[in-house]
């Protein structure tokens, strides 16, 4: 998990939220609308727009809330890792938002669980060359 995660606000612009990713070197940012969290944008997202034939023509007239999913996946700080593996297996899900208190803590993201279980199986099967990922 990324904990306390850079974040946007839902009326930036696609190019705001573009330069922040590859500034913060992230694929994922949660969209806020003053300081409640509604959804998440990704990298991915923020590419298929510009693709022929999307419904949005003018990519410089969206702000980032124009395209951000409706439903996200939201869960607890203390919500066992392998439900929320699961769930994100089964649905599809490349990230999950993470609170705690109600209060955004943290982004888990697909790229988070292949680290961890790159570090995992490292540890178990290659102990003597550390869990460096690099």
């Amino acid at each position: 998990m990324t904990a306390f995660p850079f974040s946007i606000q839902a009326r930036a612009s696609m190019d705001d939220a573009r330069l922040m990713m590859k500034e913060h070197g992230v694929g994922h940012l949660p969209v806020k609308c003053e300081d409640e969290t509604l959804s998440v944008i990704s990298l991915r997202e923020l590419e298929r727009v510009k693709l022929p034939g999307h419904t949005h023509t003018d990519f410089d007239e969206l702000a980032v809330g124009d395209l951000c999913p409706v439903d996200v996946y939201t869960v607890d700080l203390y919500t066992p890792l392998i439900e929320v593996l699961g769930y994100m297996a089964e649905t599809h899900t490349d990230c999950a938002l993470i609170t705690r208190h109600e209060k955004l803590a943290g982004i888990f993201t697909f790229s988070d669980a292949c680290r961890a279980y790159a570090t995992h199986l490292r540890d178990e099967f290659f102990p003597a060359k550390g869990n460096d990922l690099a």
